[in-house]
């Protein structure tokens, strides 16, 4: 709590030490919490962290490579900060859960594009909260084939909203590797993406999967009130005007805004909910301890986003950039096969426990897109549209942990063997429109 306090002020009114304060404090929470991060994690990140102090000493510039490349981080661990105060909100919305009743309720002919769209739609805005919202129909499946096929419909359309949501941490790793770029430069190339994504997925899903579904039990479909409709448009719609109004306003990004606006818009939302029993004041201060008491399961994230950025600066200090770019312009002179080249390196990345930043601020960093002859707006959408899709094949990333604890079998199954065929589509997919576009655009 007192790191995101000490960012915003740092965001609102500069203060030079403040960036040494913010970056003690996250060295001292990443220490605190070591120990109860997953060792996977635990390796990648010592491992990174350890080239990183490698590429200092041989920089000669630990004041960069430390404090800038720890400080980069804040503005993700912000965003971690505003999307906790809207779990419990959403958790217990009853508008949220009459459109979660209509969207699980759905039969079979149209139930994985029903739950892929509104893994999207509701991840859109709530992020990991509104996917926990649809999870329950695959918590109580209990034929194999449907949990598969379920569970990827549900990852596709969550993270395929990294692509052009400004809530997804893939947004803002991209907007920061990339300043040149705002938001609104890349969301509508970048919602056509996920709109291709998310349709690529369910044709896949109907030639090649569904034909081998068993019958499963039938759920009565749960009709959404108008009433409920529109009060759950509304709450997702006020939060992105007003998160985007602020951006606007204060001329911020949006981590910071959300950051502002997330604590008060959850606390209204939240003690507006009718519970006889509670009183209001009771509500807010309840769901006040409960984003202080799960703020530390950040953890995991925190550790892979300072090694990541500690990494990405390292690395740009060391390499020689512009040899780099030379070498790789004469092995690929295509600009087509670079921007393939880069989503492959995200799949094999990602299979493999990277987290994606990774892949961001380390390519941006040692191949920036002006000297491999590239459009920043064309890398950018390269980036947004491999991340989802990358995640999926990860067996440590958050998404596939998150599924791996709702469906009940390990997070190596889902990333290595029951996610693969459709990741492949949708690179495919992604590919395929970013390269259009790239001709498009010229």
């Amino acid at each position: 709590m007192a790191l995101c306090i000490v960012t915003l002020l740092d965001a609102l009114f500069p203060i030079s030490f403040l960036l040494e304060i913010s970056t003690a404090l996250i060295f001292i929470f990443v220490a605190f919490e070591f120990r109860s991060v997953p060792r996977p994690q635990q390796i990648a990140g010592g491992i990174l962290i350890s080239l990183s102090l490698i590429a200092a000493a041989v920089s000669h510039d630990w004041q960069t490579v430390i404090v800038e490349g720890v400080g980069r981080s804040r503005i993700f661990l912000l965003l971690f900060f505003a999307i906790s105060w809207l779990q419990a909100p959403a958790e217990e919305s009853h508008s949220l859960g009459a459109v979660r009743a209509n969207i699980v309720s759905q039969p079979p002919g149209r139930r994985y594009l029903y739950l892929t769209f509104g893994a999207h739609i509701l991840g859109t805005v709530l992020n990991i909260a509104g996917l926990s919202l649809l999870t329950s129909i695959v918590e109580k499946q209990e034929n194999m084939m449907l949990k598969r096929r379920l569970s990827v419909a549900l990852m596709q359309g969550f993270t395929s909203a990294s692509c052009w949501s400004p809530f997804y941490i893939g947004m803002i790793v991209v907007l920061v590797a990339l300043p040149s770029l705002t938001w609104a430069d890349v969301a509508p190339a970048g919602a056509l993406i996920a709109l291709c994504i998310v349709l690529s997925g369910w044709g896949f899903d109907r030639i090649a999967l569904r034909g081998s579904r068993v019958t499963s039990t039938k759920i009565k479909l749960q009709a959404i009130g108008l009433r409920d409709a529109g009060r759950a448009i509304f709450i997702l719609i006020s939060l992105v005007g007003l998160a985007m109004v602020t951006v606007e306003l204060m001329d911020t990004n949006i981590p910071v805004a959300l950051a502002l606006i997330a604590p008060s818009y959850a606390l209204i939302w939240y003690g507006s909910q009718n519970r006889r029993d509670e009183k209001r004041a009771y509500r807010c201060s309840k769901l006040v301890r409960h984003v202080i008491r799960n703020l530390p399961k950040f953890r995991n994230e925190s550790l892979v986003f300072v090694a990541a950025n500690m990494f990405g600066v390292g690395i740009a200090a060391v390499l020689p950039s512009e040899d780099l770019s030379a070498t790789l312009n004469v092995l690929v002179p295509s600009a087509d096969g670079k921007l393939l080249l880069l989503i492959a390196t995200f799949l094999v990345c990602s299979a493999v426990g990277l987290h994606p930043i990774i892949v961001v601020i380390s390519v941006s960093a040692i191949f920036p897109p002006s000297a491999l002859g590239l459009s920043d707006w064309i890398v950018a959408l390269t980036f947004l549209g491999s991340w989802g899709i990358s995640t999926m094949a990860s067996p440590f990333s958050g998404t596939t942990l998150f599924m791996s604890r709702v469906a009940g079998v390990q997070g190596h199954v889902i990333g290595w063997y029951w996610a693969p065929p459709t990741v492949l589509v949708g690179a495919t997919v992604v590919g395929g429109v970013v390269i259009l576009l790239r001709h498009l655009v010229i």
